[in-house]
């Protein structure tokens, strides 16, 4: 009778309950353990980490009002990215191969003078341009202050633009904004000067930031960027140009010359290499580097002073803040007070940076002077807007250069965080004057050493919901006329 009893269906039904009562238990002790383990991770890797912006720009997850329905894509890649990966099955890699050498820290480039120009008497009409009347106030940000977020950047070769273009990538991608990104090649066209062939169209050209390489063209670039855009770029001393394109073209092999210091015999014997560098095929020449990328038409007869001065007060009359790589940090907080951005906005890795044997090697006054005879619009171009970055930070109020020391060590601290590797703990930095308190971790140094390629890939596939009908009617099309472009050298 017992054995029967044991299984009678009362004794049945409290079994399952004490069944069922024990598994209940197991679950509240099993979310117990996973509360504590999460909390534990929280604590260490912020949820409220500033870096990810969220709701800002077009690409936002609320703002995707063209086509409300299509979800975007944000792929991600849990490992720290490899700047020499091949990223995509595209035979680009010539073009990534001849990119630039930023020289960002060198410390023993020529040093501009931060002088201020004998002919810059502006009169009030003059002040009213475009290139005078955005300097920020002092301390910059602020309640006041309205984010930037539309911007043009001219990327001049060997003038630490990669470098500066990593900021802009970066700024974009975790603003969720969108870009003029290349159909092929790494840049919109170089040097041809921009068409819709070369670039990804949107819809209602919804773009807020152009920033790969392209000739300067205002009529053209107008015609796709927002009216309130703001066009920005960078210089650097027209000698120390000459030197990383020596290096990056190898013109010392080319040119068969024979010395520790080529850029010096160079000079000291154009007359000699004159006829040769015309014969090289190339669609830049080392006359007037720079100011190729800005539109200018380089010819070997020498422009007048008034063609000079016409085409320098044209740059100063379209550009917003023109930087210069020999004072980069104080351009970078500049910029970061005229765009009314925030410190993380601005933190950088250099990139591209080379050594080569002759890049500290000493120039001559008289080599100089060479130089300035053989490229007259680089060294008006580079002293006035050396000259205007001055006059600006002038402008600013004294407690400018305190944030550019400031922003100095911040900035070595990432960068000493990241290149570490070591990311078990967050790095932390305590609000000051100048910003809100701010956390940097994996995700965020992932992004910094993050490539061009890297970006290119990621920005493609998240604006894909936003490409016109048209893009790909005629994709075919544009690609069986699309000719490779012509690599500088």
């Amino acid at each position: 009778m017992q054995d029967e009893d044991s299984y009678s269906p009362g004794t049945m039904r409290r079994s399952r309950l004490r069944i069922m009562l024990i598994a209940l238990l197991w679950l509240v002790f099993l979310s117990a353990i996973n509360w504590v383990i999460t909390s534990h991770v929280m604590k260490r890797n912020p949820s409220s980490s500033t870096h990810i912006v969220q709701g800002a720009g077009p690409l936002a997850p609320h703002a995707q009002k063209i086509n409300p329905n299509q979800q975007n894509t944000h792929p991600e890649n849990d490992k720290m990215p490899d700047q020499g990966q091949n990223e995509e099955s595209d035979n680009d890699d010539e073009f990534f191969k001849s990119e630039e050498d930023d020289d960002v820290d060198d410390d023993n480039q020529e040093e501009p003078e931060k002088f201020m120009a004998e002919d810059e008497q502006v009169s009030q009409e003059e002040s009213d341009e475009r290139g005078q009347n955005e300097v920020a106030i002092e301390g910059g940000g602020g309640e006041d202050c309205e984010r930037k977020n539309n911007f043009v950047f001219i990327k001049v070769h060997k003038a630490g633009s990669t470098t500066a273009m990593g900021i802009f990538l970066r700024y974009g991608y975790e603003h969720n904004l969108t870009f003029v990104l290349p159909r092929r090649t790494p840049s919109l066209g170089w040097p041809a000067q921009l068409n819709e062939d070369f670039y990804i169209p949107l819809k209602n050209n919804a773009f807020n930031i152009l920033t790969h390489h392209t000739v300067y063209n205002r009529d053209l670039i107008s015609q796709i960027m927002p009216k309130d855009s703001y066009y920005l770029a960078i210089l650097r001393h027209p000698i120390n140009i000459l030197k990383s394109v020596f290096n990056w073209c190898s013109l010392d092999s080319r040119l068969s010359i024979k010395s520790d210091n080529p850029v010096a015999y160079f000079l000291e014997n154009i007359d000699q290499y004159a006829k040769q560098l015309d014969g090289v095929d190339s669609p830049v020449t080392l006359r007037n580097f720079m100011s190729f990328e800005f539109g200018y038409k380089s010819s070997p007869v020498q422009p007048s002073d008034d063609e000079i001065q016409m085409f320098v007060k044209t740059i100063k009359k379209d550009f917003n803040l023109i930087m210069i790589l020999e004072h980069l940090d104080e351009s970078l907080v500049l910029l970061r007070r005229i765009m009314c951005w925030d410190i993380t906005d601005i933190l950088y890795l250099t990139k591209n940076a080379e050594s080569y044997d002759y890049r500290r090697a000493e120039i001559s006054s008289d080599e100089v002077r060479m130089h300035r005879e053989m490229s007259k619009v680089d060294y008006a171009l580079f002293e006035h807007f050396n000259a205007t970055l001055w006059e600006k930070i002038e402008q600013q109020g004294s407690n400018f250069q305190d944030e550019v020391e400031h922003f100095k060590t911040v900035n070595g601290k990432v960068t000493k965080y990241c290149v570490a590797l070591d990311h078990s703990a967050v790095l932390t930095f305590n609000e000051t004057k100048w910003y809100s308190t701010f956390s940097v971790d994996m995700e965020f140094c992932k992004n910094l050493y993050k490539p061009q390629k890297a970006y290119d890939k990621e920005l493609k596939a998240r604006q894909e919901p936003l490409v016109t009908d048209t893009y790909w009617d005629t994709k075919a099309d544009v690609e069986a006329r699309w000719v490779r472009p012509k690599l500088p050298c």
